[in-house]
Parts: C-alpha cells; structure tokens; sequence
C-alpha cells in the first residue's frame, strides 16, 4: 500500500492492511539534531529514513502558497526590529525559550477595542487582496495525488486568530462583559478565512482531501473556555468552515492540545473527522477512554507523549508506550505520532526507539 492507500484507511477509520501509519513532525532545531545523531546528508530527511507517511500540502506542486504581498509590504515596513507583523496586524518578538526559537505576540491591535465600530474600524484582510498561485502547465492532479494527502490548515481559526487580534485576557474578559465585541471579531476573521476558502476549493477541485484548524481549546487540566461559550462564539464558524470543506470533498482536520475530552462531541458536532495531537499526558485523556467514547466518530493522530516519555523515558520506555497505543487508540482509526511537534529536548535515542517500533509493529 502507498502513502495515500494506508493514510486514507486510517482517515476512514477502517482497519489497517500493514501496520498503522505514522508521521514526523518536529522543530527545525530538533530536526537538526535528530538528522546530525542519524548521519543524514544534504537531501535526507528524517522522515524519509524510518519510512514515515506524510500529510502534503499542494503548495508544494505550486512552489509556494497564497500570499498578501501588497499587505505583507506595509507590514514590514511598520515592525520594530526583531519584529514581525501577520496579516491580521498582531505583532510577534521572537523569543529564545531553552535552545529553541518561538514567535510569541507582544501587541494586539484590538487590545483597546470597547464596541462593534471599533472592530469594523480595524483594517481587516480581505480574500481579494490574496494571490493563489496558479498550478504548474500540463499539471496531473490525479497523478500527482496518487500517493499523497492533501491537507491544507491554512484558513480555519475562529478561536485562536481571534484571541491574537484581542490579547487572551481581554478575550476572555469581553466573552463575559462584552459579548458582541467577541461575535463582530469571529464575524469579520469569517469573512477573510470562508471567503479565501470559497476560493480555494473554486480555483483546485478536488486538490484537497482534509482542511484544519490549529485552535487550542485545551491547558494541562481542564478547558481554556466553557462548553457553553464555545459552543456561542466558535464553534458555529468551525462548522461553516468544515461544511463548505465536506461539500467539495474535503473531511475535517483539527489540531486541538490540551484536556479537551468533554469538548470532543463539540468538535464532532462541527464536521472533525481527524483529532491530533492527543495529549495523553493531560488530564482526562486515557488512550482508552478517548477510542472507546470517540472511536466510531474519529480518527486520532499523535499520542506518543512528549511531555514525559520521549523526553525522560529510556528507549524501552517509548516502544512499550508505542505498542500501548497502537492497541489502545488503533489499530483501525489512529496514525502514530508524537503527541506535539518534537522538541529540542527529545533524546535522539527515543526518537530512534519510537520510529523503529512503529515500522517494527507495521511489518
């Protein structure tokens, strides 16, 4: 079975023909250290060396993706040093945290907005400012998806853009005080992801197989927001995205960290058919809870855990934890992987451990 044969059967939730699939994602400092202990050259990815399935994003059959270029140019223009501006206007300082790297926000630009006329009076991005990159000449979408799943997580956030464009304490603030300031900022970043994904599906049909949102509803105990004000505020806009997605084809994707077990129905409700990175390490998340309350409704995507295993676990440690979950979480319905994108503080020897388990269990 290829790539797209063997992810596609985990996708559908049916049982595997050779061995649950897995995937590697890790930070570019990780990366680095992982492919200097395996001794890979220029050209050979980690991924590649211990035969790991893959998500592909079609940006990769265009030479790069939709951008902003006019808005993308004032926006550098108006960063401090060591800054960057997104398209939404929310500043980000790059911060050293251990022997990584991280982009984290240091100015939101509706922080001081009161009412609706104050959101509206922001400069908000709009789908026709965005250039989508035509495909190659002569390109065979079919040929070229034969082996490959395409997922594109580009334009779903109606949570997590919005607590950028607010500030998260503020956010949290006006959900209680200040409601509509919170609907008429949902409303207006809608207004920019629904639209460019009208346009996505309208200008490559049937290019995408999942589209997804990276909004983390979840900390280490519990739920960051109430059920019932996510089920006011967000989760209404996530149906829409992930409805417009299912009819051109494309299935729900949702990356979600955290305690996130009770709000899971409310995620299923709103179209999510894959759930990753399943974080067993937090509360409420048992491996057999999670199959057993959403197994008919989910495939789940991650679960070895990086909080404790992978980073202070010995090597046995990690093939008993990947041998736990293949039987707990799979084998129909799951795709191996870490439980985040792997962190500098992974031990390549649990890297090598976790990998070769689950080609080991594969075979």
């Amino acid at each position: 079975m290829n790539n797209r044969e063997m992810l596609m059967r985990a996708i559908r939730r049916q049982m595997p023909l050779r061995g649950v699939p897995y995937t590697y994602e890790a930070r570019e400092e990780s990366d680095a250290i992982f492919r200097a202990h395996l001794g890979l050259g220029e050209g050979q990815s980690v991924a590649d060396y211990f035969g790991c399935n893959a998500f592909t994003t079609l940006w990769t059959a265009t030479g790069g993706g939709p951008s902003l270029p006019e808005r993308a140019e004032r926006n550098r223009a108006r960063a401090r040093p060591g800054e960057s501006i997104d398209i939404w206007g929310v500043r980000r300082a790059r911060v050293q945290a251990g022997s990584a790297v991280y982009d984290e926000v240091v100015e939101c630009p509706l922080a001081h907005a009161e009412t609706v006329a104050d959101v509206e009076a922001h400069d908000w991005p709009m789908p026709d400012e965005v250039v989508f990159p035509d495909l190659p000449a002569g390109f065979d979408l079919a040929a070229w998806k034969a082996d490959k799943v395409v997922l594109d997580m580009g334009f779903i956030g109606p949570f997590g853009i919005p607590w950028g464009v607010l500030g998260m304490e503020k956010m949290m603030v006006d959900m209680a005080l200040n409601p509509a300031v919170i609907e008429a900022v949902v409303a207006r970043v809608e207004d920019f992801t629904l639209g460019c994904l009208e346009v996505l599906f309208a200008k490559y049909p049937g290019a995408f197989d999942l589209i997804g949102s990276g909004d983390d509803y979840g900390t280490q105990n519990g739920l960051l927001v109430g059920r019932e004000m996510t089920g006011r505020f967000f989760m209404p806009s996530l149906k829409r995205h992930l409805d417009l997605g299912r009819r051109h084809g494309a299935g729900g994707y949702h990356h979600c960290c955290g305690a996130i077990f009770d709000m899971i129905p409310q995620l299923i409700e709103a179209g999510v058919e894959v759930l990753n990175p399943i974080q067993t390490s937090a509360a409420g998340m048992d491996p057999e809870r999670l199959k057993r309350a959403y197994g008919r409704h989910l495939c789940f995507h991650g679960g070895i855990d990086i909080q404790q295993t992978l980073v202070t676990g010995t090597p046995d440690d990690v093939r008993a934890e990947v041998r736990a979950r293949i039987a707990t979480l799979g084998p129909d319905g799951y795709i191996l992987a870490p439980s985040h994108t792997l962190q500098p503080d992974t031990p390549p020897a649990n890297l090598v451990a976790m990998y070769e388990e689950a080609r080991q269990c594969a075979s």
